[in-house]
């Protein structure tokens, strides 16, 4: 009876273990998440007041996702009908790389983009921005792509998980064969 309730235990300890680890990376997920949220750069592009702020960005693949919020430097009002080419170079390698950022009618504010940087070091990230108030660029941001790290936190996570999981199963197959084993013993005493 003592064996049933050790068991019962360890594994109401594992599960509770397993549910700590994801609700860990979960919240440590949203907290980056929502401090990415809340920094964004202004500049001022011609006659273009600009907000940029990174959405989700990997720099350790070199992935990159902005939001571009554009308004007329002078009264604020939105520009919902920019052109926004956006340019990343990379001096130190001699890379370079461009995208476009685009609006929708749903959100005539916001101006979408992804880039994807094609090499680790130091990249500026420059943006032209033409309407029908004029055109303009700035510097808008550099950005450090970091050489590619074999594991990162979310494989170091999973392996741990993959362990306990593993430890689990080989605990409870190592307990099943006890118990059939003293069950076997005590049926051949009380046959003999």
């Amino acid at each position: 009876m003592s064996s049933i309730k050790l068991r019962f235990i360890s594994l109401a300890t594992l599960v509770l273990v397993l549910l700590l680890i994801v609700f860990l990376s979960v919240s440590v997920s949203t907290v980056a998440a929502q401090d990415q949220d809340e920094r964004g750069v202004n500049v001022i592009a011609g006659p273009h007041a600009v907000r940029a702020v990174m959405i989700n960005s990997n720099m350790a693949a070199g992935f990159i996702q902005m939001a571009l919020f554009i308004t007329d430097a002078n009264t604020g009002e939105v520009v919902s009908d920019a052109r926004v080419v956006v340019k990343a170079e990379n001096k130190k390698e001699e890379y370079e790389g461009w995208a476009t950022a685009h609006n929708s009618p749903n959100m005539p504010d916001r101006y979408d983009l992804r880039m994807n940087l094609g090499s680790t070091g130091e990249w500026v990230i420059n943006m032209d921005v033409s309407s029908h108030l004029g055109q303009g660029g700035a510097t808008v941001m550099t950005l450090e792509v970091p050489a590619l790290n074999r594991y990162t936190e979310g494989s170091l996570v999973f392996f741990g998980v993959f362990a306990v999981m593993a430890l689990g199963i080989v605990y409870l197959f190592w307990s099943t064969r006890r118990n059939n084993r003293r069950r076997e013993a005590a049926e051949d005493e009380s046959q003999g």
